[in-house]
């Protein structure tokens, strides 16, 4: 019977040591992954544990758009002015004074004066003839459709051309808002009764 006992006291020791031992090479491999030491720090301060920090928040990785070798102009993709209201077109037509070198049939603008030659084209049924953007062009730019209108209104008197044989008609650039030529240009496309057709 105390042979038994020894025996037991010599294995819980032998077992008590063995798991010692595993406790000091687990701890010794902790610090040695965490990058604590007992050897002292050079400059004499504290020795500095790591901090720990939070794992990153991974988050799934957006897909880049699609890149087009040459990015450009959509396939098709055409000019399109918004559209405008016609009666702010026509109160810019009447601040501008417009109808002092073009007659509107059925207005009661006053009538451009005789000695003036005509100057500007009569705008009376237009709107059907042609897109806004015709429209659009010819007030930003009023030379645009000079060499057509030369070439296809032979009869036509040119009062609207000066002597350089440019347009007559003045620049309204610095002084006409886009939301002005927008409802200008309205009112123009309005103007689908009482003209000639082409």
């Amino acid at each position: 019977m105390q042979g038994a006992r020894r025996e037991a006291r010599r294995l819980a020791r032998w077992t008590g040591g063995l798991g010692r031992m595993v406790l000091v090479v687990g701890l010794l491999a902790f610090w040695d992954a965490n990058g604590w030491s007992d050897v002292p720090p050079i400059d004499g301060g504290h020795h500095h544990h790591p901090v720990a920090t939070p794992a990153p928040k991974t988050t799934p990785e957006a897909t880049p758009a699609t890149q087009h070798p040459h990015p450009g102009t959509p396939k098709g993709w055409q000019f399109a002015l918004p559209s405008g209201d016609p009666q702010a077109g026509r109160q810019v037509f009447a601040d501008l004074e417009c109808f002092k070198c073009h007659e509107v049939v059925g207005e009661n603008f006053p009538a451009p004066k005789a000695e003036q030659g005509d100057v500007g084209s009569m705008l009376s049924g237009m709107g059907g003839m042609h897109p806004a953007e015709y429209f659009a062009e010819i007030m930003i730019d009023p030379n645009a459709s000079v060499a057509w209108r030369i070439k296809h209104h032979k009869s036509e008197k040119k009062g609207y051309l000066g002597p350089d044989g440019k347009s007559k008609m003045p620049s309204y650039n610095d002084t006409m808002t886009i939301q002005q030529l927008i409802d200008i240009v309205a009112y123009m496309k309005s103007l689908t009764a009482g003209g000639h057709q082409h």
